[in-house]
């Protein structure tokens, strides 16, 4: 019975930190009436949409490296401590730096090479 307790605890504390990570990415926005607001919403940063990405404990997109490096190093003290978000971020970070690596590697981009061998006589 001891594994169940645990179980229960790891369920209440993922939700907790969840409850967290939605409070911090809409922090400011819940004080600001309608008429506060500009009429243009400003393009969140990238390191917020990658945030907003992990929210469900992945990442989807594929974000320029300075994302990852900037979304790690803007953490909240709670998502670091208590989530896994820098072991995920740093992880999706190594994984686009080794496809980024391999691009530049092939230098194809996707595209067949054209490429005339001619034949032994």
């Amino acid at each position: 019975m001891p594994l169940n307790r645990v179980a229960v605890a790891a369920g209440i504390g993922l939700a907790v930190v969840s409850l967290v990570l939605v409070f911090a990415l809409h922090r400011g926005d819940a004080g600001t009436g309608a008429a506060a607001r500009p009429t243009s919403t400003p393009v969140a940063s990238c390191q917020t949409r990658l945030l907003r990405d992990w929210s469900d404990g992945r990442i989807d997109a594929v974000y320029p490296l300075a994302c990852y490096r900037a979304a790690i190093r803007s953490l909240p003290a709670d998502l670091k401590v208590y989530s896994s978000a820098p072991d995920d971020i740093a992880q999706a970070l190594s994984q686009r730096i080794v496809q980024s690596h391999h691009q530049k590697i092939s230098g194809h981009q996707g595209r067949t090479s054209l490429r005339k061998i001619a034949s032994a006589p």
